[in-house]
């Protein structure tokens, strides 16, 4: 047993625990020699009889106090055999605690440290700790269970792994022997470290389970201010508000530190050469990990510490060399004490199970509960039996697109490759000659669906097949995300059913999927996925009203994690934007109103249901107590950042170019004529001209069916906004369906694209949707007046008509658009509604596949002949780079680029200039240098649509008495010719030129370019020649293409050309070509940050739903 035994305190400042713990210490059994009092704040702490006070300012922990402290002249003389006894501010210990430590401790001559059981500070019969188990790599398992009561169930414990700092006793020589405590080491995890090094000195660590230290644990639940003593001021008012709770959170860096120093410390010399590299990947995986388990605080405690253990080795050397200088026995002796790591995980798992069941309240009522389980029972059945049925319709009324489907305004998906990914990076539109130089030139929506068939091209799932799964798709997938939305706004089962049918049912959504507008496809789930999560993250929950036991009516409400819903809002908000730009006007509306106003929390009103007055009078006044549930505004960033980035750049562009406006409405889409909608289509939900539309079946009088949904719910909509209400709902509704009906009307009026002469203009879908939407909304919310969630056992005979009534009305959706759908499944292709088409592969013909996916990337000129008025032909002439009418194609920006250099609202570009006078020179026949020309824009095959008139006869004999091409066959897409093997034509091409006065000419008629083979971007091997060539990159002229030659940059030569000429040296080498516009890659790294942080709130992790009743 020690000679004496003297008692450290160490605190910061005078905090709420110390005057308790100051008390414990003076009631111990055995007299200590001394008490002292370290202070390591500057405020100082007030002087108690029997204690001395010492100072230790701005020491980061026990151990760096207690040496600072040493320094002091008031220290005492240890002697030799002397222990001291360490104790925290908070830590008040037992009155038998020190007796029952010095008793473990004369029992054994190698025992130099003794821990005790500690307690909870509030409540004294709950464990906390009875020594510390801890991995290799410092990190510690919290084996006690919460709430776990001491029933004696560890006192056989005695040699552990380390104990904590809290009520430590230690022998002061072996205390100087082994240089005291880690001063890297903050607030946690010095007594590991210590106890490390005291095993491997060849000591004992014992834990005396009968001496109890009641420890409050204020450091590690965040009860501290920064300087471990006084709470900061938010946390003083926090506590002054009753607010403040115990998060172990807020102390999670200082942990997660002291943990990576402990490993780096403790690892053997093999592992440490290679830990800090791990560490920095570990910590960037675990960065990941906290954000999307939705802890962005953890996620900066994760950075911090990492940045800290691996950018400041100096703290880890050191303690490394100290664990050496007094090493004795090999590290394999700490082995037994320790634990696997396989524990830590089994006792997260096991955390993780009991917080999920303890978030998940029971519902107490038993009848109630199996009610509320075979309503829920009941919905998922009927949802999965409408959404087969309406795969079913699908299949059946679009069976001849099975084997892939193209045609109509649906265009094709790029081909897997590595240089869609290349463009994809860099910015660079592969669409006729190039596009460059523009943020946004390709359609995000286009880019989606290009990423799409990318990956699954690399399985072998063809593009055709992918569009023809997508549209099967949309029906049922609508029905169910319009199902899912349904249930935020109303309880009633059949008002749901009609909500969702009239959605999954529109005019809007079948025209769009018989034209081929994926834009209609794609807002069918986006629209009622961003409404239906909106709504949850803006407090809003799906309400069930059931019967309980004493045929008493129950209310159960899920909420969602609101969090997740904002993700998940945030993604579907972004498609829908993706699909139509303009979209962001009712996006930013509705999120307006999401944030001012919420959604209304109304309590259940049963006084309808036959109650009696006096029963009746308090439900009543109940329900006058509206409360409202807002949008976050973190949540709100969360949703609309993703969505203003990505139209951020149409913005500028707009402003910049005011002629582009167009953009806004226009969609992706081949370009078609279709009938123009006048007011009282759009008005009944038709994107078309209804009385230009014919059916394959003579069924009269159809129009009207066609029309009655949506003019119904127009009806419906305008009662609910002239009968007074004590919701403003429908007038939101209301304001949001006719921002819709603008957009549609702005679409049906603005020219957004050019086919065959006409303009064409934007497709009214994506505005119709809207304001469809704005309808149900506002017809659902007046419905909701009547209480139609009220169960029947209860319910008044004003419900149950309008239940009856509601009943009927499910049919009207389906009435509505039976014709439609009878005559489709009949004749599929008869139809007006239908314009695409089965796909077959010799729609292309495989000579000019395979020479546009080559090695040269040839190009081929299609042209379509049609006869004009005034006995001229019209000629429309297009490149393709590979399968006709890609998304790049089809992109907005394209189409609008053409329909201006048609219609003289903008001037041609140098590009646009050559291909006018190359298609001129084709239909002048057998013209000088027609194979050069062709050949400089990469052009190999012509391609000549199929027709009988006389001007297509015409061309095709010219072309075949053409002596520079031969033909090759007739296809599905037309007859095909190519240029002669002397002409090469090629992405790259490589020829001899004069240099007149420093400006070249090339290449000539003895001179004959050389394409050369390789990807652009990509590498592409340049053979030997003299000084002086020329390089032609026969794409758009763009100043952001980067070339090297063996790592040398070749410049390029302005010689007023249309593409890039770049003047060669002698030899030959590799040539490494790219493309890269800064601005489009910076905006594209932060829109991938946006969408990365709504992906991580989306997933559902670590968040579950609640069930209040």
């Amino acid at each position: 047993m020690p000679l004496e035994v003297s008692a450290f305190v160490v605190t910061s400042g005078e905090t709420p625990y110390l005057a308790a713990t100051l008390l414990a210490v003076s009631r111990q059994t055995i007299p200590l020699k001394s008490v002292y009092v370290i202070d390591v704040s500057t405020s100082g702490v007030a002087r108690r009889v029997g204690t001395q006070i010492l100072t230790a300012p701005g020491a980061r922990n026990l151990g760096a106090a207690l040496e600072q402290a040493r320094l002091s002249p008031d220290f005492p003389k240890l002697e030799s055999g002397a222990a001291i006894w360490l104790l925290h501010d908070d830590s008040a210990p037992d009155a038998t605690c020190l007796e029952e430590q010095l008793r473990v401790f004369a029992a054994s001559d190698d025992t130099v440290v003794v821990g005790a059981k500690q307690r909870a500070w509030d409540k004294a019969a709950q464990l906390l700790e009875v020594g510390i188990q801890a991995t290799a790599s410092g990190r510690r398992l919290q084996e006690m269970d919460a709430g776990e009561i001491d029933q004696g169930q560890y006192d056989g414990r005695s040699d552990v792994l380390a104990v904590g700092t809290a009520a430590m006793l230690v022998d002061w020589d072996t205390y100087l022997e082994l240089e005291g405590f880690d001063p890297q080491l903050g607030s946690f995890g010095d007594g590991l470290e210590f106890c490390r090094r005291v095993h491997l000195a060849g000591y004992r660590v014992q834990v005396a389970p009968r001496a109890v230290v009641y420890h409050k644990l204020a450091g590690y639940y965040g009860l501290r201010g920064p300087d471990g003593g006084r709470p900061t001021r938010a946390t003083r008012l926090a506590e002054e508000k009753d607010a403040l709770e115990p998060e172990p959170k807020r102390s999670f860096t200082p942990r997660r530190v002291a943990q990576l120093h402990n490993w780096l410390v403790a690892a053997p010399w093999w592992q440490f050469i290679f830990l800090p590299l791990v560490v920095l990947i570990l910590g960037v995986i675990r960065i990941g990990w906290r954000i999307v388990t939705k802890e962005p605080k953890l996620a900066a405690g994760e950075l911090k510490a990492t940045l800290v253990t691996v950018f400041h080795p100096v703290g880890v050397w050191r303690a490394r060399l100290k664990r050496a200088r007094h090493q004795r026995v090999p590290s394999r002796a700490l082995k037994p004490l320790q634990i696997k790591g396989r524990q830590i995980w089994q006792a997260k798992v096991t955390l993780r199970k009991i917080a999920k069941d303890a978030r998940k309240p029971l519902i107490t009522d038993q009848q109630a509960r199996q009610n509320y389980i075979i309503e829920k029972n009941i919905d998922a059945g009927l949802s999965l039996v409408v959404a087969l049925i309406l795969l079913m319709i699908s299949l059946l009324a679009g069976r001849f697109a099975l084997g892939g489907v193209a045609g109509g305004a649906l265009p094709s998906l790029p081909e897997a490759s590595s240089e869609f990914w290349a463009h994809l990076i860099s910015g660079w539109l592969p669409a006729g000659l190039g596009y460059g130089s523009q943020i946004l030139a390709a359609d995000p929506l286009g880019l989606l669906l290009g990423i799409l068939g990318v990956c699954l091209g690399t399985v072998g799932i063809k593009s055709p097949v992918i569009l023809a799964i997508l549209g099967f798709a949309t029906l049922p997938v609508a029905w169910l995300a319009a199902w899912w939305a349904a249930a935020v706004m109303t309880t009633s089962r059949p008002l749901r059913i009609t909500a969702a049918l009239s959605w999954v049912l529109s005019p809007a959504l079948l025209a769009s999927l018989g034209a081929g507008q994926i834009s209609g496809w794609i807002l069918a789930w986006a629209i009622p996925l961003f409404a239906g999560a909106l709504a949850r993250a803006s407090g809003a929950g799906h309400t069930r009203i059931v019967m309980g036991d004493g045929n008493e009516p129950v209310e159960i409400t899920v909420e969602s994690a609101r969090i997740i819903q904002a993700g998940l809002a945030a993604l579907a908000g972004f498609v829908a934007v993706c699909a139509a730009q303009v979209l962001i006007v009712p996006l930013v509306l509705l999120l307006g109103l999401g944030f001012m106003r919420g959604v209304s929390r109304i309590p259940a009103d049963y006084s309808p249901s036959g109650l009696s007055p006096h029963e009746a009078a308090p439900k009543a006044s109940q329900a006058l107590k509206t409360t409202h549930a807002r949008l976050a505004f973190r949540h709100l960033l969360i949703i609309l950042l993703p969505s203003a980035w990505l139209v951020l750049p149409m913005l500028l562009r707009t402003l910049s170019h005011p002629n582009q406006w167009p953009l806004w409405v226009s969609t992706l889409g081949v370009p078609q004529e279709s009938p123009t909608p006048n007011w009282m289509d759009l008005l009944t939900g038709w994107p078309l001209s209804l009385r230009q539309v014919h059916l394959a079946l003579p069924l009269p009088g159809w129009q009207w069916l066609a029309v009655a949904p949506v003019l119904l719910a127009l009806i419906v909509t305008l009662v609910s906004v002239v009968v007074p209400g004590h919701s403003l709902a429908s007038h939101w509704a209301v304001i949001l369906a006719l921002c819709g009906l603008a957009i549609a009307g702005l679409s049906g009026v603005t020219p957004v694209a050019v086919h065959e002469a006409h303009a064409v203009t934007a497709w009214a879908g994506p505005g119709l949707a809207v304001y469809h939407a704005g309808l149900l909304t506002a017809a659902v919310t007046f419905w909701n007046r009547l209480r139609l969630d009220t169960p029947l056992q209860v319910a008044g005979w004003v419900e149950k008509t309008c239940r009856v009534g509601l009943a009927v009305a499910v049919f009207i959706p389906v009435v509505g658009v039976a014709p439609g759908l009878i005559s489709e499944i009949v004749h599929p292709r008869a139809s007006d509604f239908g314009r695409l088409q089965a796909f077959h592969e010799e729609m292309l013909p495989a000579t000019v596949v395979n020479g546009q996916t080559g090695p040269q990337q040839q190009r081929c000129l299609n042209l379509v002949v049609q006869a004009a008025p005034n006995q001229s032909i019209l000629v429309e002439a297009s490149v393709w780079r590979g399968w006709r009418d890609t998304v790049f194609e089809a992109a907005p920006w394209v189409k609008l680029k053409n329909y201006q250099n048609v219609s003289g609202t903008r001037s041609p570009d140098a590009a646009d200039t050559v291909l006018s006078q190359t298609v001129a020179a084709v239909l002048g026949g057998d013209t000088p240098r027609l194979s050069e020309q062709l050949a400089s824009l990469d052009i190999h095959f012509i391609v000549v649509a199929n027709g009988d008139s006389e001007p297509v006869r015409h061309l095709v004999n010219l072309l075949d008495s053409t002596a520079d091409l031969e033909r090759v066959t007739q296809t599905a897409a037309g007859t095909v010719w190519r240029l002669g093997d002397d002409n090469q034509a090629g992405l790259v091409r490589v020829a001899s030129a004069h240099w007149i006065g420093g400006r070249p000419s090339w290449p000539t008629e003895k001179n004959q370019a050389m394409a050369l083979s390789g990807r652009v971007p990509g590498q592409v091997a340049l053979p030997a020649g003299s000084e002086g060539r020329l390089m032609a990159l026969s794409e758009r002229r763009d100043a952001n293409f980067m070339l090297h030659l063996d790592g040398k940059p070749l410049s390029a030569v302005d010689n007023g050309q249309w593409n890039n000429l770049y003047r060669l040296p002698g030899g030959k080498g590799s040539l490494q070509i790219r493309y890269a516009y800064l601005p489009y890659q910076l905006w594209g790294a932060v829109l991938v940050l946006w969408l990365f942080i709504a992906f991580a709130a989306a997933l559902p992790l670590r968040r579950v739903s609640e069930v209040k009743v």
